[in-house]
């Protein structure tokens, strides 16, 4: 079993210096693009998310990189289905957080993946875009860390389309601040809708193994990429969402009772955004996938010269 690099390293190198200090970061969209796809939230003012659905111009779940972004419905022992995100790293690996994957009061026994989903789409191609349109996976093929908020699905057979992926880079230093985003599938908008939103974070919200941004999220998002927009239309990979801000109120589209924000008696509800966490991408969390990957002898993810200059071989 091989572990995939981009090629072209040398050229690589020539731009991953820029990336840890950029200054003006580009955007995965323009406001002139954004302005179809921004809904003021009627449950939540002050809601800066923007959904991204199945069409020609992006933002768009039928392009890269939200066409690897992963609806995760995952069958429970009691008979209900609940929905979660993950990110298509690999043709047969999903990566998710770790409480996705382990619900000890009512199992997950399976989970149907679906990159690019838009269950709201007008045709069923739009709805389920990827080739397969999904791939179950029971919950053998799932692999959690000990003690870090994430894991993988090892799938049983590969997706031929999206064939583009993410590159999962750890950061040497903590100078990720830069502009971010994060997109999944909340569970308080239309189910099987994406939804995202892009901050800059300071410094000082960089942890060795955690990142914490303001970005905004409701359950559903766990399991989301964090991720930027690099020089040449590179994406990198840095974190996955786990956690956010929570509250007495049930999300609608969840029926295993997961919490978003409620409304305060007599007033307006608050907006979603609080101080949300996801684990950060390290050199040990790329070793530990790849040893996932070989374990089921699949292909491992997208690294780039930063992994090897960083973590060594």
């Amino acid at each position: 079993m091989t572990h995939s690099t981009l090629p072209n390293e040398a050229a690589l190198e020539e731009y991953e210096t820029d990336l840890m200090l950029e200054a003006d970061t580009p955007s995965e969209w323009t406001d002139e693009e954004l302005q179809y796809s921004i809904i003021v939230s009627p449950t939540s003012p002050g809601d800066d998310r923007f959904r991204i659905p199945a069409r020609a111009t992006r933002p768009s779940t039928l392009q890269f990189p939200f066409s690897t972004i992963c609806l995760l419905e995952r069958k429970h022992r009691d008979g209900k289905t609940s929905r979660v995100s993950g990110t298509l790293i690999a043709p047969q690996v999903v990566l998710t957080a770790r409480h996705c994957l382990v619900k000890p009061a009512n199992p997950v026994l399976s989970i149907r993946v679906t990159p690019g989903a838009d269950l709201s789409a007008g045709t069923v191609k739009h709805q389920r875009p990827a080739t397969p349109a999904s791939i179950v996976a029971p919950r053998g093929r799932f692999r959690v860390h000990g003690t870090l908020d994430y894991g993988v699905i090892l799938l049983p057979t590969a997706f031929r389309q999206p064939s583009r992926f993410m590159v999962l880079q750890p950061r040497s230093t903590p100078s990720v601040a830069t502009l971010l985003t994060v997109a999944g599938y909340p569970c308080d908008k239309a189910i099987g809708t994406m939804w995202g939103h892009s901050e800059r974070i300071p410094l000082s919200s960089v942890s060795p193994t955690q990142l914490n941004y303001t970005m905004d999220t409701c359950p559903g998002h766990s399991g989301s990429p964090v991720w930027l927009l690099g020089n040449q239309q590179i994406r990198i990979l840095l974190g996955v969402h786990t956690s956010g801000l929570g509250g007495g109120g049930r999300c609608p589209n969840d029926p295993t009772g997961t919490r978003c924000v409620p409304p305060p008696l007599g007033g307006a509800p608050p907006a979603v955004a609080g101080q949300n966490r996801g684990v950060r991408i390290t050199c040990d969390v790329i070793r530990q996938i790849r040893r996932w990957c070989a374990e089921f002898r699949v292909r491992g993810p997208l690294t780039d010269s930063e992994f090897a200059r960083a973590c060594g071989k």
